[in-house]
């Protein structure tokens, strides 16, 4: 009687590929050969809304188990922590967060097209995709910042009685133009590196979409 064997099934790899521009990929963004002063700038800024999103993730762990303690134990319920999370907290998390995610290259993203392109080609789809972003944070800035003088020159606030904390309206209505200015000073970066760096290079491709190998 001859055996026979199974072929051996192996499962897929999933691993990151370096892209264009060789950096070295940190905590907070990467560091490339090139241009190591504006990194540290990008990579810092990425650090202090990483710092401050964190910090709101954190605070609202603490504020919701406070929260189910007094409610629970000593039926008095906090009040004030609900205006807190969702207008300072949540915001700093949504919007800071965003820078770092950027920076860091966290974002989902579909590279199966990008990698298959020209060179010349990926470099104008960077640029465009930077030109877009900026202008998108530009018009924030302007939006939230008129949104948020206009609160300040109204003397917008809770209500007396209110179980909000008795904070001006103005000072959680400064969170997006604050985070957005910094994203856009991110993003600017990229595109100088872009628009200043060779047309046959393409200069802030750090690392692609992970890819699947399989035998």
């Amino acid at each position: 009687m001859i055996g026979s064997t199974s072929p051996s099934v192996q499962p897929e790899t999933i691993f990151y590929q370096h892209g264009e521009s060789p950096a070295q990929r940190t905590t907070f963004g990467y560091l490339a050969t090139d241009h190591p002063r504006l990194d540290a700038v990008q990579n810092g800024i990425s650090a202090v809304c990483a710092v401050i999103s964190s910090t709101a993730i954190a605070v609202i762990a603490v504020l919701t188990t406070v929260e189910v303690v007094s409610r629970m134990a000593f039926d008095s319920p906090l009040g004030w922590n609900v205006g807190l999370v969702e207008q300072y907290l949540m915001m700093s998390i949504a919007f800071f967060g965003t820078v770092t995610a950027y920076r860091s290259g966290a974002h989902v993203a579909v590279a199966t097209i990008f990698e298959r392109v020209p060179v010349l080609a990926r470099k104008i789809l960077l640029i465009l995709t930077y030109l877009l972003i900026l202008g998108s944070l530009v018009l924030l800035v302007y939006s939230s910042t008129q949104a948020a003088h206009f609160a300040f020159v109204t003397g917008q606030a809770p209500p007396p009685g209110m179980a909000d904390l008795p904070w001006p309206t103005w000072s959680w209505k400064s969170i997006i133009p604050v985070a957005a200015i910094l994203g856009a000073i991110v993003v600017a970066i990229d595109l100088y590196r872009e628009l200043t760096s060779s047309v046959d290079r393409v200069s802030t491709d750090y690392e692609t979409n992970g890819t699947t190998e399989g035998s």
